[in-house]
């Protein structure tokens, strides 16, 4: 996963990785259970990113 810590995702970039690693999640099922729980790991990262951007949006705005 990108270090979002040190080097932020752009918000654009991240909804698109969010896009690909869930269709990733869609093609590969249970065949790759190790791959598919990294992959649904690095999307709650990412997600938790989003998310706290959208509050601080919020806050600024309103």
């Amino acid at each position: 996963m990108n270090d979002t810590q040190n080097t932020p995702i752009p918000f654009l970039e991240a909804l698109r990785r969010i896009e690909a690693l869930t269709l990733k999640i869609q093609r590969e099922r249970l065949a790759a259970f190790e791959t598919v729980e990294e992959t649904y790991a690095e999307i709650q990262g990412l997600r938790l990113v989003l998310v706290a951007r959208v509050a601080a949006l919020r806050s600024v705005t309103g």
